[in-house]
């Protein structure tokens, strides 16, 4: 149903509610007349008639009809009373040559067309820009997460090398240490060696001693020449026997 159908519906209702305005008018204009003109003629037992009707049209037909065509044509949600009343008071009404009808033509159809057209727009815009800008921290993130990660590489990278270096050194000490361990052991063997190469042997004879030993050998008898002589033989004590080998070093 078009703008102009709800129009005329409202238009029929509201002559038809002052037509009846109108009779009960005259009704109550005659009623007063034949009452007024003669006394002698018993006044005719005229009863009111409550426009009942009426009252049930205007509120169970009228009323709704008014407000569904208000919310159809002019409500705008969230928009308020008074801006939907100033959008129905722009609507300029137009003569239609070929009829005799007056058709409603609202002038800012193409203005609000235009506005919102031009609202997708920008919200178009807004929200290309939107994502390219979710693309490009998205993008950066992505970024600073590869730079990180290749940090990290590259401190593990330096870590591993540090490590491989401080190892190598530490295996370095440790063959120089082993080394010289070795040489001193060879140097030491040498001089054992050495030293019973240069080391003349006694058998020990009849009432001999350790001290006696000494005396005859080195001309010395003290307690390091026996010390010296105990060492060579392994000896723990200067108590020795007939017949056995002594080193004299």
């Amino acid at each position: 149903m078009s703008k102009e159908d709800y129009r005329d519906k409202i238009e029929e209702h509201r002559q038809s509610f002052e037509e009846e305005q109108k009779e009960q008018e005259a009704l109550s204009r005659v009623a007063r007349m034949n009452k007024n003109g003669s006394n002698n003629k018993k006044p005719k037992n005229t009863k009111r008639k409550t426009p009942l009707m009426t009252i049930l049209f205007v509120i169970f037909i009228l009323i709704p009809l008014s407000i569904l065509v208000y919310f159809l044509k002019f409500y705008e949600p969230g928009s308020t009373i008074e801006e939907a009343e100033k959008n129905s008071s722009e609507e300029i009404v137009e003569i239609d040559n070929s009829g005799d009808k007056a058709v409603p033509v609202s002038t800012d159809k193409n203005k609000d067309g235009d506005k919102a057209k031009e609202t997708s727009k920008k919200d178009a815009e807004k929200l290309a820009s939107e994502q390219k800008a979710a693309e490009e921290a998205k993008k950066a993130e992505a970024a600073k997460n590869a730079e990180e990660a290749r940090k990290a590489e590259a401190a593990k990278n330096a870590e591993q090398a540090r490590n491989a270096d401080e190892a190598r050194r530490a295996q370095a000490e440790a063959d120089r240490k082993a080394e010289q361990a070795r040489k001193a052991e060879e140097a030491r063997k040498a001089e054992d060696a050495k030293q019973s190469a240069n080391a003349s042997t006694h058998t020990v004879k009849a009432n001999e001693n350790l001290y006696r030993i000494a005396l005859n050998h080195y001309g010395d008898g003290s307690e390091a020449t026996l010390a010296k002589i105990r060492a060579a033989n392994g000896m723990s004590s200067n108590n020795i026997s007939v017949g056995q080998v002594i080193k004299l070093p």
